[in-house]
């Protein structure tokens, strides 16, 4: 008779970094965007006060990045990502009672704060620490927590706002985090060896003692300049592009309602984009998985620009298109670590590249509500972050053209 193996550790600690980035990316900061409308109603803030709201938690992600790997390292993944999701947590309280922009400011600095801690940097680290093989899938299982906040989150909130009020949803939503970072300290372990394991295998592979591979040799200095230009211009979508989809169709007519139902759909199809993505990295190798994101990204910008002209149909397929693009913030800078970096850099990799990203969201942060106030329209901004991806895109496969003339590295 058989015997039943249990499933690898590993893949508990994958479903930790889904909850965790369920609260601080779904939560915290994709499903936020419905609250803006509202903020900026209730406040009678402009729309550049809207997007600075935004662009301050931008700028604590930015800060907090400096020294994350420091704090994983000094007090272990479990405590920073559990306290990182505790923080998004609180910060649902304070948006809840805030009556200045000045509150509304140290809200999203709180998280900012938060989300890196629980976000990207730490969970690459955690996958590349327990799993040896499938990387790309268990990134993407993980990153997909994000999306799954996405799916349901709007229309409900949505419906506590029309019915409790704003304060009501927040406090919903803040404890909910709250509970999450509960789970994630249960789930969270910093490496295998501190319960007696080995990384996980995939069975019949060989069990080759663990490392983070490098699969090129290194970028010049000029090459590396060039990555994090590309890293820099992508954070204006991942960014200002992401969270300024409500004031786009809200603004050209479309009601609430209707918008928030948008937002489910790009909960799920982010979710399945980066299972997706990981998928394809994994088995098309680098430069598919690159042309698979950029590709539905620039497709769904696109589309974006066609929101004047009124129907359904148009932002249902852009908001397809966004979800599975996303996986470009989430998958993609974990690979082009391991594949452009030297070796011993994938995790400062990780995080210089995160940290670039972020960057561009913080300059690129008020362009959309300043080109609006001035404009009188959001599509102009997603015209120039459609320029802005694909110069991205020229980059990031040149660059791997450079590296790897034949084909690109899978795994």
């Amino acid at each position: 008779m058989s015997v039943r193996r249990r499933p690898h550790r590993a893949w508990m600690i994958c479903l930790g970094g889904a909850l965790a980035l369920f609260a601080v990316m779904g939560l915290g900061v994709n499903v936020f965007s419905i609250y803006q409308p509202e903020i900026i109603r209730l406040n009678g803030f402009t729309d550049a006060q809207g997007s600075w709201i935004t662009t301050i938690r931008s700028l604590f992600i930015l800060a907090a990045l400096l020294c994350v790997n420091q704090l994983c390292e000094a007090f272990g993944l479990r405590r920073i990502m559990s306290a990182g999701v505790l923080l998004v947590g609180l910060s649902c309280i304070c948006f809840a009672y805030a009556g200045s922009f000045l509150m509304y400011a140290l809200a999203a600095a709180l998280t900012g704060v938060g989300y890196c801690w629980a976000g990207m940097v730490p969970l690459s680290m955690a996958v590349g620490r327990w799993f040896q093989d499938r990387r790309g899938l268990a990134l993407g299982l993980a990153s997909a927590g994000s999306g799954v906040s996405t799916v349901f989150a709007p229309v409900l909130l949505t419906k506590i706002m029309a019915s409790a009020g704003m304060r009501a949803a927040f406090l919903w939503e803040g404890a909910v985090i709250v509970l999450c970072a509960a789970l994630v300290w249960l789930l969270v372990r910093d490496r295998p060896a501190c319960l007696g394991l080995e990384p996980y295998v995939q069975q019949g592979a060989s069990s080759a003692p663990v490392q983070t591979v490098q699969h090129g040799p290194g970028l010049s200095r000029g090459q590396r300049g060039l990555l994090l230009l590309a890293a820099l211009l992508i954070g204006a979508t991942g960014g200002p592009g992401f969270s300024h989809l409500t004031m786009l169709y809200t603004s050209n007519g479309y009601n609430y309602l209707f918008v928030a139902a948008l937002l489910s759909c790009l909960g799920a199809m982010i979710s399945i984009g980066k299972i997706l993505c990981g998928q394809v990295y994994d088995r098309l190798g680098s430069k598919g998985g690159n042309r698979f994101a950029f590709g539905t990204l620039l497709l769904s910008l696109a589309l974006c620009c066609l929101a004047p002209l009124g129907g359904r149909l148009p932002p249902i397929l852009a908001i397809a298109a966004f979800g599975l693009g996303m996986s470009i913030t989430a998958v993609s800078p974990a690979r082009w670590a391991a594949d452009l970096y030297g070796p011993g850099e994938y995790e400062s990799g990780v995080r210089t590249i995160t940290v670039f990203f972020t960057g561009g969201i913080f300059v690129f942060g008020p362009l959309p509500g300043l080109l609006a106030g001035w404009l009188g329209s959001y599509v102009p901004a997603y015209a120039v972050f459609f320029l802005l991806l694909l110069a991205a895109f020229l980059i990031v496969q040149g660059l791997y053209r450079q590296a790897f003339p034949g084909p690109s590295p899978r795994g």
